[in-house]
């Protein structure tokens, strides 16, 4: 990695910190240039805006998801074992980056057109491999192997039970006293608690 990439990795890294813990609002430039270490001219002349550098935040979030799904979803055919693996990639991507979940809720509210811009852009990429994995799925419930579902009713339904714990994890905290210990053996039974939920849900009815 050369001295470029070292800087442009430094200024990604300090503002990944920065939007998880005050937010998009309040990560400003200034404050990301200082945690990187840099000045903030520099940071101008690697990112000209904050946008662009939560983009690429954004950017390395998906491409990180994407890798780890690639990894594992090579068959031709779907099944519960498949399917409950993907929820718990999903569950680990969550706690790997459960601070980010509010501030794609901010930005959800805040701008939207930025994620939505992002989102569709990704969607046009993935959009061959989108439409195999739903297929697949199309497939498997034809077969019988799942219930019946969409492909994007199952997406909704692991983001959704995937993400929750992480949401609501500082308010569960808070009410129940928990420590750091406590909260983690939390996530890690809701961990399992998802896995089991999704693969139940999909659960094909015997005849």
């Amino acid at each position: 990695m050369n001295r470029k990439d070292n800087k442009e990795a430094d200024i990604l890294k300090a503002a990944e910190k920065l939007f998880a813990q005050k937010g998009y609002k309040e990560a400003t430039t200034t404050l990301i240039a200082s945690e990187a270490g840099v000045t903030h001219a520099m940071l101008h002349y690697y990112f000209r805006t904050k946008e662009q550098i939560f983009l690429k935040v954004l950017d390395l979030y998906f491409n990180e998801i994407i890798a780890d799904l690639k990894a594992i979803m090579v068959p031709e055919t779907y099944d519960i074992g498949l399917i409950r693996r993907v929820t718990e990639i999903c569950f680990d991507f969550f706690s790997r980056h459960r601070g980010h979940l509010a501030l794609l809720m901010e930005m959800s509210r805040e701008k939207p057109e930025i994620l939505e811009e992002n989102i569709s852009r990704i969607s046009l990429f993935l959009g061959s491999s989108m439409n195999a994995h739903r297929e697949r799925i199309e497939k498997a419930v034809r077969d019988g192997a799942i219930k019946e579902i969409t492909f994007h009713e199952l997406l909704v339904d692991i983001v959704s039970v995937c993400a929750a714990p992480f949401l609501f994890s500082p308010m569960i905290s808070n009410l129940a006293g928990m420590d750091e210990a406590q909260i983690e053996a939390f996530m890690e039974r809701r961990k399992t608690e998802a896995v089991e939920m999704i693969s139940g849900r999909l659960q094909p009815v015997e005849k």
